[in-house]
C-alpha cells in the first residue's frame, strides 16, 4: 500500500509538468489580438489610427484624439476546429467547444484640454481543446500512461484595463494603464486526473502616438503579467485523492509599432510591427499547498514578431470599409511541442465595414485564419514512469495537426 501511494505522487507530479495554457491557435501562442472589431476588421493593425474608436484598445494614447464621453460595446465570435492525426492512430477531430463569444467593452471622457479616462475590458489571451480518450496511441504503452494523455484544456481570463492619456502640444499624446488580469477558469485534465485553478495578476501598459501631416507613428507596450494560482488536483481516477496545489504563470509582454499613412482623405493604410514575449514562457514550476514543490516544466518557447496591414477607405460620409493581413508566427519550437497547444504559423485575412446612423455606430468584421498544417516527427522517447515527466517534444505526440479558424465581430457605439 506505501509503494501504491509513493506511486500515485510520482504520476501526480507528472501529470503537473504539463500545465500549459491552451489557445484556439488563431494566434500566435495562446494570444488573442482581436480586442475590438475594428481590430478584426484590420487584422490588428490600429497601433497608429486616430480615427477608430476602436485604436484606444491597441494604443490608449489615441485616446486624446477622441474628445467627449463615448461608450463602445462589442463581441467577437470564434470557431474552432482542430484535427489531429497521430502516428499509428486515425484521423480525430476535436470534441470541445468550437464556438466562442469573446465580448470587449470600451468606455471613455476625454476633455477639450486632450486629458482623458479610459476603461477597457477584454480577454487578449485563451481558450481551448479536447481530445476523446485513445486519441493518441503511445499513451497506451508503458512508457506513456493514458493518465499523461491529454484531454480538456482551457483557460478563461479577462483583462481590466484603465488608462489615463494626456496630450501634449496638437499633435502628440501620451498614456498609462494598469492591466488586472483575471484568470477565471484554467482547466488541465488528462484522461485520468482533473486539474482546475484560477488566479490573477497586475501589470502595466504605456502609449504614445505622434502626428505628422500625413503620417502617424504609434507605439504601445504591454508589460508581462505574472498571475498566482491556485487550485486542486483530483487523483481519484488513479486510485489517489485530491489536493491542493500552487504555481505562477506568466503572461508575455506585448510591443506594437506602427505607421499609418493618410494620403488622401477618404483612404488610410497601415503597417504594424508587433513583438510578443513568449521567452518568459520558460519554465513552470508547482508546488503543493504547504509550499513543497512537486516538478517543473520547460517549454522554452521563443518570442515571436507579427506583421501586420490595415486599410480604411470611407465610401460614403457615413460608410467606410475596412480590411486587413497579417502574418503570425508560432513560438512553439518540434523540440516542445504539445498537442495541448498545437500551434503553428498562420496568415490572418480580414474584412469589416461600420455605418453611422442617428448617434450611432455600427461595426461588423469577419477574419478567416489560414492556419498552416503541422507534422511531428520527434525521435524523442518519452521517460518511463513512475520518475518520468513531461512528454512535450516526443514520439507521444507524432503526427500531423490541422485547424481552421473563423471570427464574425459586430460592436455598437455612441458618442455624448
Amino acid at each position: 500500500m506505501h509503494h501504491l501511494r509513493h506511486l500515485n505522487k510520482k504520476i501526480i507530479a507528472t501529470a503537473f509538468a504539463c500545465f500549459i495554457p491552451v489557445s484556439l491557435t488563431h494566434a500566435n501562442g495562446f494570444r488573442v489580438p482581436e480586442i475590438s472589431v475594428a481590430g478584426t476588421a484590420t487584422s490588428n493593425a490600429l497601433v497608429a489610427n486616430t480615427d477608430e474608436l476602436g485604436a484606444i484598445a491597441y494604443n490608449p494614447a489615441v485616446l486624446s484624439f477622441h474628445e467627449g464621453r463615448h461608450v463602445m460595446a462589442g463581441v467577437n465570435n470564434i470557431s474552432y476546429e482542430h484535427t489531429v492525426t497521430p502516428d499509428g492512430g486515425t484521423r480525430t477531430k476535436g470534441v470541445g467547444e468550437d464556438s466562442f463569444f469573446i465580448p470587449n467593452l470600451l468606455v471613455s471622457t476625454t476633455g477639450d484640454n486632450g486629458v482623458g479616462f479610459a476603461l477597457l475590458i477584454n480577454s487578449p489571451f485563451g481558450l481551448e481543446t479536447e481530445y476523446p480518450n485513445e486519441t493518441f496511441p503511445l499513451f497506451d504503452n508503458v512508457n506513456t500512461p493514458d493518465f499523461q494523455e491529454p484531454a480538456h484544456s482551457r483557460i478563461k481570463m479577462i483583462n481590466i484595463n484603465p488608462n489615463i492619456s494626456y496630450k501634449f502640444g496638437k499633435n502628440s499624446s501620451v498614456a498609462f494603464g494598469l492591466d488586472f488580469y483575471d484568470l477565471i477558469d484554467l482547466t488541465f485534465n488528462s484522461q485520468a486526473i482533473r486539474i482546475s485553478g484560477s488566479g490573477n495578476g497586475i501589470g502595466y501598459n504605456v502609449g504614445l502616438l505622434h502626428k505628422m501631416d500625413k503620417f502617424n507613428i504609434g507605439v504601445s507596450y504591454r508589460s508581462g503579467v505574472t498571475t498566482d494560482l491556485t487550485g486542486q488536483f483530483d487523483a481519484r481516477g488513479i486510485g489517489s485523492s485530491v489536493i491542493g496545489a500552487e504555481s505562477t504563470l506568466r503572461f508575455p509582454s506585448m510591443l506594437q509599432v506602427g505607421v499609418h499613412y493618410q494620403p488622401t482623405e477618404n483612404f488610410g493604410v497601415e503597417f504594424d510591427i508587433d513583438h510578443t514575449g513568449w521567452n518568459s514562457f520558460d519554465t513552470i514550476t508547482v508546488t503543493n499547498s504547504t509550499g513543497a514543490p512537486l516538478t517543473s516544466s520547460t517549454n522554452n518557447w521563443e518570442n515571436t514578431i507579427a506583421y501586420r496591414l490595415g486599410f480604411t477607405y470611407k465610401i460614403t460620409s457615413g460608410t467606410k470599409l475596412l480590411f486587413g493581413y497579417s502574418y503570425d508566427a508560432t513560438p512553439q519550437a518540434d523540440a516542445f511541442f504539445s498537442a495541448r497547444v498545437p500551434d503553428a504559423d498562420r496568415q490572418l485575412f480580414s474584412i469589416g465595414a461600420s455605418h453611422n446612423f442617428s448617434g450611432w455606430k455600427l461595426e461588423y468584421a469577419y477574419m478567416y485564419v489560414d492556419v498552416d498544417d503541422r507534422t511531428i516527427n520527434s525521435s524523442t522517447a518519452p521517460p518511463p514512469p513512475p520518475a518520468g515527466g513531461e512528454v512535450n517534444g516526443t514520439t507521444a505526440y507524432n503526427g500531423k495537426y490541422e485547424s481552421e479558424v473563423s471570427l464574425i465581430g459586430i460592436s455598437l457605439s455612441t458618442s455624448f
